[in-house]
């Protein structure tokens, strides 16, 4: 079976594109909600120590899984764990696929807003205005999936480019100007009267405010926001070059991640108490809130048009790792071109899409477990088949594959003997744990 044979350009390239896997929407859109119904601080903090600690030595498994196998997601797991965990590397494409099909859903509002932004659409102080015309976009079935089909468009468009050429050039791009923009629109959000009142829900710590279900809470996304669990980064480490350092490396994608985070935070909480807003709206926060906030202030437009920006950045950088995860296992499986893997993954997510598309509107009647599908594919995807991914990869590279994840552990550099046991006990009972915790959380 055919390996992969292409290696990211550069180590700055593979960190800014495993970075942008990572922050995806879900730094921007997620984080700010969630931080807002788990009492700020009392979500944070755990969210920062799981993932310095359980997240990253899960991070470094995916990579290590990748360059030791040198293929997709389904070949590296075939190749160190046997037929067994090939079926979980081939869950995790599958799981990329479905993911990418309701995401794009999402990256579509992301273009549309950007291009009503453009066009001065979204400059009003009712909310009620805003709120209405989000609903007619999720409404319209037709016009939700002509968006959706524009972020696909683009998705496919920068993998069909290629590893170095498309997703590595863009995320060298794309992800300077994401951070430059969102430090941009915080301290324009920081200058508001009021603003510190956010400030102070996102970082003043106290007990109370530590619950079990924001410990809980943080685990779940601290798992989401690493893209684990999926083979992005299994495949992404099968592009390594043999001089990556691996945990070094790990090291900063998760620092990004965080960092876009909680800029994420001091780009919205504080405008949201300057304007007295509910923190806890959920998803509408970005799509209702945050127009109705930037309608208030001088130059609204201007910071509505960047935000903008910064949503599709978002979207689409983290986009194209999911797709690559398929890319990568049709070309090292079927032995397709990129070209034509691009295509054949264009039509087949367009159709899904549609599904999750039609799903606020003609089909919201129909239900699973009580979720529209949007909703339920979402919630399976993420309490689910991520976490089953990240347990077979903590089993596969804590026991089976020990010898082979210290080998690419300490492969540019030796590590202290409690590092590598810290990464071999974590891999072996504390990720597992938290996955468990994770899945019973979720179910």
């Amino acid at each position: 079976m055919a390996t992969t044979a292409t290696t990211w350009g550069s180590r700055i390239g593979f960190i800014l594109a495993g970075a942008g896997s990572a922050i995806g929407l879900g730094s921007i859109w997620k984080f700010p909600f969630w931080a807002g119904i788990n009492g700020g601080s009392g979500f944070i903090i755990p969210y920062i120590i799981f993932t310095f600690t359980i997240g990253i030595t899960l991070l470094i498994a995916e990579l290590v899984v990748g360059r030791a196998g040198r293929g997709s997601a389904l070949h590296a797991l075939k190749h160190l764990g046997g037929p067994v965990f090939s079926v979980m590397g081939g869950i995790a494409v599958l799981t990329s696929f479905v993911i990418l099909s309701y995401y794009s859903v999402v990256g579509g509002w992301c273009v549309k807003y950007l291009f009503d932004s453009l066009c001065g659409e979204l400059v009003t102080n009712d909310p009620k205005v805003l709120q209405a015309t989000f609903g007619a976009l999720v409404g319209d079935g037709l016009t939700n999936s002509l968006w959706h089909f524009s972020f696909l468009t683009l998705t496919c468009g920068v993998v069909a480019l290629g590893v170095v050429n498309g997703i590595e050039r863009l995320s060298k791009y794309l992800l300077p100007t994401l951070f430059i923009l969102m430090i941009v629109i915080m301290i324009r959000s920081l200058s508001l009267p009021g603003a510190m009142e956010g400030v102070k829900f996102l970082f003043d710590f106290s007990f109370d405010k530590l619950t079990w279900m924001s410990v809980l809470n943080a685990m779940g996304f601290t798992f989401f926001s690493l893209s684990l669990g999926c083979g992005i980064m299994v495949t992404y480490g099968a592009y390594l070059k043999d001089s990556t350092d691996i945990p070094n490396s790990s090291l900063w994608i998760a620092y990004l991640a965080i960092q876009t985070a909680l800029l994420a935070g001091l780009m919205i909480m504080p405008a949201v108490f300057a304007m007295g807003q509910d923190p806890n709206a959920g998803p509408g926060l970005v799509f209702v809130t945050i127009p109705f906030i930037f309608s208030q202030i001088p130059f609204g437009w201007c910071f509505m048009i960047l935000f903008n920006v910064c949503l599709l950045v978002a979207a689409l950088t983290s986009s194209v790792s999911l797709l690559e995860v398929c890319i990568a296992y049709l070309q090292n499986e079927w032995h397709m071109k990129r070209i034509s893997a691009s295509i054949l993954c264009y039509v087949g997510l367009a159709l899904l899409g549609c599904v999750s598309a039609l799903s606020f509107g003609v089909w919201s009647e129909v239900k699973i477990f009580d979720r529209i599908i949007f909703d339920f594919l979402d919630w399976f995807c993420s309490n689910i088949m991520m976490p089953l991914g990240g347990l077979s990869i903590a089993l596969l590279a804590g026991w089976k594959a020990w010898n082979s994840t210290y080998i690419q552990v300490n492969l540019v550099r030796k590590y202290s003997a409690s590092a590598n046991s810290f990464i071999k006990f974590s891999l072996r009972f504390l990720a597992p744990l938290l996955v468990l915790v994770v899945i019973a959380t979720g179910v």
